[in-house]
């Protein structure tokens, strides 16, 4: 009798498996039809990509593919287990259905991609609003493959449908739901990884078309509704727009205008390094720095966080919506990465992080952004240097990114992120008694990342490359402020500086500035060659008056010192909006003016 049971569990635990292998495996296959008729379909953006990035694409379009596949099946086994079988049937074809109109949408998404710039996202429903769909429609003819390929997938779940297993045992419908539920967790998020798989996972391939393929219409609409809304603002006229934008600066001419053509770039991103911090009880190398270099002390952040200061610092992204840029539906937008810039001129990129790699998606951030290789926690030989909390101390990082900055190639671009300035603002047990506390905690670790930049610098002293290089510090955004009565703006007054050994920087410091201008100032002062421009922002050898936008839970505030209405305050937010919207922060060179 035992033995019979157990045969018949056996055979149950076959059947039930063989069902979601059959579901899954045909949620899957439409996905895959869907990817290669989006590859047909827009061959001419993807021709040049060589075999071995296009077996990338699609490797990681599976993983965005598997992270709809799982939960679908899911919820389709569920179905299929329920009493009363009427209802079972009900739902059943209601889920087929409404899985069935999105996979419209995926097919639909092979021209829409290119008429919005992205895929399908809750930001697209605008066109509605504009009247766009219809003008879009002409364009859609791929209407006998997209009718084959769903009238077979509604066929074969009517052949799924009608091998019923609801008939099975309690204790096999248990068993295979628990282990289907634990898989459906794993493959939805993308994986074992620290986070959730995003937009910007999508980035694999240094190519500007071919995120769109890894991408599916579903996992990105999916996404995107269940972000805090961001809407598409349209306050006056775009002339009108533009106008109050710009200021037209006059080209600001030093005795000598400052060049840096084919030299090394070393760049400091540093952790809550606020203004207010800066002394010399605090910070007295950088001050030292900062004497014989060009400092802003009317500087701003352009983010309350560390995943905002790195869009802004590379890629001129203000933080100007609740969802940070990088984790937004629009990551996958055309940007301009300084990686990418610097890699037109032959330069070797690289970023160094001390956290666990895919901390805050730094990494495949910074990738898309044309920065090639990556150091972090993983890389560095030395597990007992980790601080226990964020990763490796700042001493240990900085003079390891020192003696790797040994081997690149030159010239060579490379950012640094500071690390130990964050909370719980440990530093290493042996200096305690030597940079001691301050005002309040955070006051310590500041001392200490002062101290590990002085380290990274006596060892840079020594190498062939330094005397060739520019070094500019910026921080991510400001720490926890010392004054109780601390203003909206001052939470974002940061420090900005440019130094170069071998020469003085002239530059009008005097000017306000913000993370923003960083990317159009050095595409001029190392001839990058970029033209076209981000109204937002502006190169720092074009001073004049400046109002700069912060943003923050919903409140905004104007900073500078020309008109800081709320007519300006319009036309930035309108531009932010509008360029994110229409897939264009950029507009060519003079437009506007």
């Amino acid at each position: 009798m035992n033995l019979s049971k157990s045969s018949d569990f056996k055979q149950e635990s076959v059947s039930v498996f063989r069902s979601i292998f059959y579901i899954l495996a045909l949620n899957f296959v439409i996905y895959t039809v869907i990817r290669l008729t989006f590859y047909v379909w827009n061959f001419q953006r993807l021709e040049n990509i060589n075999g071995l990035d296009l077996l990338k694409v699609f490797l990681n379009g599976a993983r965005f593919d598997l992270a709809i596949v799982f939960p679908i099946s899911f919820l389709v086994f569920i179905v299929l287990n329920l009493k009363p079988k009427w209802l079972s049937i009900f739902l059943f074809w209601s889920l087929i259905v409404f899985h069935t109109v999105i996979l419209c949408g995926n097919f639909v998404d092979s021209e829409l991609v290119n008429f919005v710039g992205r895929r399908f996202t809750k930001s697209t429903l605008y066109l509605i609003g504009e009247g766009q769909l219809t003008n879009l429609m002409k364009y859609f003819w791929m209407t006998a493959v997209t009718f084959f390929s769903l009238a077979s997938y509604l066929f074969l779940n009517f052949k799924i449908k009608k091998n019923d297993i609801s008939h099975m045992s309690m204790k096999t419908k248990s068993m295979s739901l628990f282990i289907f539920m634990i898989a459906t967790v794993l493959f939805a998020r993308g994986g074992l990884q620290e986070k959730p798989i995003s937009f910007v996972d999508a980035k694999v391939i240094d190519h500007p078309f071919a995120h769109h393929m890894v991408l599916n219409t579903t996992f990105t609409a999916g996404k995107s509704f269940g972000q805090k809304n961001f809407e598409k603002l349209n306050f006056m006229k775009a002339d009108e727009m533009l106008s109050e934008l710009n200021l037209n600066p006059q080209l600001w001419v030093p005795n000598s205008i400052p060049n840096f053509k084919n030299k090394n770039l070393v760049i400091f991103i540093l952790e809550s390094f606020s203004s207010e911090y800066i002394s010399q009880t605090n910070t007295p190398f950088f001050l030292s720095l900062a004497g014989q270099g060009a400092y802003f002390q009317k500087a701003y952040a352009n983010g309350r966080r560390s995943v905002e200061g790195i869009a802004s610092i590379m890629a001129g992204v203000p933080a100007l919506m609740e969802e940070p840029f990088v984790n937004s539906e629009f990551a996958t937008n055309d940007f301009v990465g300084l990686g990418n810039l610097f890699k037109k001129k032959n330069y070797h990129t690289s970023f160094f992080h001390g956290a666990k790699n895919g901390s805050m998606r730094f990494d495949l951030f910074t990738r898309a952004a044309g920065f090639d290789q990556y150091f972090g926690l993983n890389e560095f030989p030395d597990s007992t240097k980790n601080d226990g909390a964020w990763g490796i101390w700042d001493e240990d990082f900085l003079n390891w990114s020192c003696e790797k900055m040994v081997m690149f190639p030159k010239p060579f671009v490379s950012a640094i992120f500071t690390l130990t300035s964050h909370h719980p603002f440990q530093i290493p047990e042996h200096l305690k008694s030597v940079l001691t506390t301050g005002d309040a905690p955070i006051i310590q670790s500041i001392k200490y990342t002062d101290y590990a930049l002085k380290k990274y610098f006596e060892c840079a002293q020594k190498t062939d490359w330094y005397k060739d290089t520019v070094f500019l510090f910026v921080a991510d955004h400001t720490g926890p402020s010392l004054n109780e009565n601390a203003t909206f703006k001052s939470k974002y007054e940061i420090p900005i500086l440019f130094y170069s050994p071998n020469e003085k920087i002239e530059l009008n410091t005097i000017q306000f500035a913000q993370q923003i201008d960083l990317l159009p100032t050095l595409n001029d002062l190392f001839d990058l060659g970029l033209l076209n421009t981000n109204h937002l922002a502006r190169s720092l050898l074009k001073p004049g008056k400046k109002a700069i936008a912060l943003y923050s839970d919903q409140h905004f505030e104007l900073v500078g010192d020309t008109d800081l209405s709320d007519y300006k305050l319009k036309a930035i937010r309108q531009y932010y909006s509008q360029g994110l919207f229409d897939n264009r922060l950029y507009y060519p060179k003079n437009k506007g003016n």
